[in-house]
């Protein structure tokens, strides 16, 4: 008998092998566009093996192309349970328990099965007609009777500080704080679960920070429960407490998940809800997928059951302009309920200073480097490959500028691929440090000259402020950001800041450049900046804010 041999672009594990050796080699995106563009002419088995590796690598769309070739196979429990899995990530709910209940029913598999359970209890709470189960009576939430505690309010927040070092929980920080100098009284509660869901165990039923109460739900509570499990512990937890505390108020923070428990909580206890709304998730998720998921399951369900809290809220609280006019365009929200509060800045904490010469050292950072920076998570709507080519435009055209990134995130890989392809990364232009403890931040901020926010065109970065460019401001550090409306609100062109087109690398090294070449520009905008956030973007502006809005619904 004669041997056959395979050529390798035809062996079934050639072209899975060689994407996981180029996606390790720090070229994903590359990576991936091969994949997609061999799969249709692979065989099923092939292109099977390429979409699991796709999904692993967050790329659904790929997974799909790749799959769309080849027909499903009633009889192939594999099959199905992989097109459930990309039905998942694409948003497509009900289609991927379809798959997954078929999977099920073909080979039975604790894997499938919790993906069903998970699938369901997802779906369950993007009905708007879900409602944590609580007592037939909420006697046992507000005794007979019952006086509230003057200003007292419950924030309900998925996660907090210290446990979760984010912009979610240094504003939920300071929301209490600026509460407390008008004469409120806010306790703050995390969901069940949190945070031993992230790994902290251990940890007591509250806690304070800075005199402010965190009240921890189940902090125990098992790891890997649905989302429905965790929002009725929560509901239940939260009806406990409010019968304790005796709140005025709850308002609940994004997403819908806390505004959901709250709202159901709130009507049991005859207690007004302000929700919180801080971003728009569906939009967030939508700058990771792309714009054809806006007609997924997952974008319609959740912008519909978020505009549906907004609606039964007794008022809403958000961050910007831009975005109360998303909001009242819904429909059926009343304008005079909108209250913008936006995010801010401890100027007492974040002041202007000197370069951190020992960072800078321990960095690589030469006194002569102009350094432009920025401090963000790694994600792709934040633009940074874009600041990744522009910097190394400035470098090829002699200028001694060195990118200095803070922080970490699924993008990273692929911006130090950038890095690579660009030849930023040789002689020091680019610096990752990864995570920095938040009580460090100011050294960087101190080390950087021009900080860029070259956030992208997305929805969601047309709509929301990030927190970073006001701490920023207060460092008196020139600023550089992308066109988009949640920037232009807080820049003023060439007094506050500068502005260039979003995506453009072009015009951003240009903008750079200018300030590179004009230091007594950048530090005649950072004083500018700085004069307008203490003016205008302070925490301390915001207690004022909170209790006018509490004052105009009549809930205080």
């Amino acid at each position: 008998m004669t041997a056959r041999t395979r050529r390798g672009s035809d062996h079934p594990f050639a072209a899975p092998l060689l994407l996981i050796a180029t996606h390790a080699s720090g070229r994903t995106a590359e990576a991936l566009a091969t994949a997609a563009a061999a799969g249709p002419a692979s065989s099923r088995r092939t292109s099977a093996r390429l979409a699991r590796l796709a999904l692993a690598l967050e790329a659904p769309e790929v997974a799909a192309r790749l799959l769309d070739s080849h027909p499903p196979i009633a009889s192939d429990a594999r099959d199905l349970a992989l097109r459930g899995q990309l039905a998942l990530a694409l948003g497509e709910y009900t289609a991927a328990r379809t798959y997954l209940l078929q999977a099920g029913r073909l080979e039975r598999r604790m894997r499938w099965s919790g993906m069903v359970t998970k699938v369901e209890a997802e779906l369950a709470l993007l009905d708007p007609a879900w409602g944590p189960r609580l007592p037939a009576s909420s006697s046992r939430a507000l005794p007979t009777p019952a006086r509230p505690a003057p200003g007292r309010i419950l924030h309900l927040l998925t996660n907090s500080l210290p446990y979760r070092p984010s912009g979610y929980g240094v504003r939920a920080q300071h929301v209490a704080l600026c509460q407390r100098d008008v004469g409120l009284d806010p306790e703050m509660v995390t969901r069940a679960g949190f945070p031993g869901n992230e790994g902290t165990t251990g940890v007591g039923v509250s806690d304070t920070i800075d005199g402010v109460t965190y009240h921890r739900l189940s902090p125990g509570l098992e790891p890997g429960l649905t989302i429905e499990r965790v929002a009725q512990s929560t509901a239940a937890g939260l009806l406990d407490l409010v019968a304790q505390r005796r709140p005025v108020l709850l308002q609940p923070t994004t997403n819908y998940v806390n505004a959901q428990i709250a709202l159901a909580v709130g009507e049991a206890a005859a207690l007004p809800v302000v929700y919180e709304v801080r971003g728009f998730l569906e939009q967030t998720w939508i700058s990771q997928m792309g714009e054809g998921a806006e007609s997924s399951e997952r974008y319609t369900a959740v912008r519909a059951i978020e505009t549906a809290c907004m609606r039964r809220a007794t008022g809403i609280v958000t961050l910007s302009e831009t975005m109360r006019a998303d909001i009242v365009e819904r429909g059926g929200i009343d304008p005079e309920r909108v209250a913008v509060i936006p995010n801010g800045v401890d100027v007492d904490r974040f002041v202007p200073g000197r370069r951190d010469e020992a960072l800078a050292a321990r960095l690589g950072i030469a006194a002569t480097d102009t350094v432009v920076g920025y401090i963000s998570s790694f994600v792709r709507y934040e633009g940074i490959g874009c600041l990744i080519e522009a910097a190394a435009r400035l470098r090829q055209r002699g200028r001694n500028v060195v990118l200095l990134l803070v922080g970490d995130g699924a993008a990273r890989s692929e911006l130090e691929a950038i890095a690579a392809r660009t030849g930023l990364d040789r002689d020091g232009g680019v610096i990752f440090t990864g995570r920095v403890p938040h009580v460090e931040v100011e050294r960087y901020y101190r080390t950087i000259d021009i900080f860029v926010v070259p956030r992208t065109n997305d929805r969601v970065s047309r709509l929301v402020t990030p927190l970073k460019p006001f701490e920023a401001m207060a460092m008196a550090k020139a600023l550089v950001v992308s066109a988009v409306p949640a920037l232009l609100e807080i820049v003023r062109e060439d007094e506050t800041g500068r502005s260039f087109p979003a995506e453009d690398p072009a015009a951003l090294a240009d903008a750079i450049e200018a300030l590179v070449d004009d230091p007594a520009a950048r530090r005649r905008m950072g004083e500018a900046a700085r004069a307008w956030v203490s003016d205008h973007r302070t925490w301390a502006h915001n207690g004022q804010r909170y209790l006018e809005l509490y004052q105009r619904l009549g809930v205080v």
